[in-house]
């Protein structure tokens, strides 16, 4: 059984090369499920602008689709960037006024338990605070540092989403016309240059749209909260005697 299913195989293979017609049509199946050789495209040029034509439009659709969601992540980047910045400007105002507290009272200039906000603090509670706010301050910086990074990131994605766009809307409104002229004077020297740049424009777009964008920005974001929510050890006694 074996030696036959052997023998078949070599008889597939000799009739793959050895026959033209048989060759020619399962390579044409591969260049329409594979992709387009130059060869394909020259023997077909009105089956490869329909299908450039097809493939561009769900392109377009895909990426203005991308370009949608990029924007509602770049929204919520902004919000969380300006909400933590609100948090660094609050804890550093904060450890000021705990530490100018405590600087009183070494001085002797005031007595425990001392008032900041409106609260009442003893040294420990005060040093317990400064932690804190130490703690999450650090965590703060960190987490600006990774949303900056999330945002040129996402503006460096939007950018190439509307050049996909832009290139993809460019060769839909030429092919319709080249099909057109293809039909009546047949391949030309202009047409094939033509057919050739919107293969490379195919082979950016299935890049692109391989990528995701969003999730990259969204896992961006989850870095960010992981870098907020690392531990810090703050040195509360070179804070408040510094």
């Amino acid at each position: 059984m074996a030696k036959l299913l052997g023998l078949v195989l070599v008889l597939g293979v000799a009739a793959y090369f050895f026959l033209p017609g048989l060759k020619s049509k399962v390579d044409r199946q591969i260049d329409k499920v594979g992709g387009w050789t130059e060869e394909a495209r020259r023997d077909d040029p009105v089956g490869y602008i329909d299908f450039s034509i097809g493939k561009l439009q769900e392109n377009v659709t895909k990426f203005e689709e991308m370009r949608t969601s990029l924007v509602g992540a770049k929204a919520k980047l902004e919000q969380q960037k300006n909400e933590n910045a609100g948090k660094i400007v609050f804890s550093e105002k904060m450890l000021g006024e705990l530490k100018a507290k405590f600087l009183e009272v070494k001085s002797d200039k005031a007595k425990w338990p001392v008032e900041v906000a409106g609260k009442a603090y003893t040294e420990a509670d005060l040093r317990q605070q400064v932690n804190l706010f130490l703690s999450q301050k650090e965590g703060f910086a960190a987490l600006a540092t990774q949303l900056d990074k999330a945002l040129v990131t996402a503006e460096s994605k939007g950018n190439e989403i509307l050049t996909r766009i832009s290139d993809s809307k460019g060769k839909l409104s030429m092919l319709s016309t080249q099909k057109e002229i293809v039909k009546l004077n047949k391949l030309t020297g202009d047409t094939e240059k033509l057919l050739a740049t919107v293969q490379d424009v195919l082979i950016q777009n299935e890049a692109m749209a391989q990528g995701t964008a969003v999730r990259t920005v969204e896992e961006l974001m989850k870095e960010a909260g992981s870098a907020a929510a690392a531990s810090v050890n703050p040195n509360v006694d070179a804070f408040l005697n510094g």
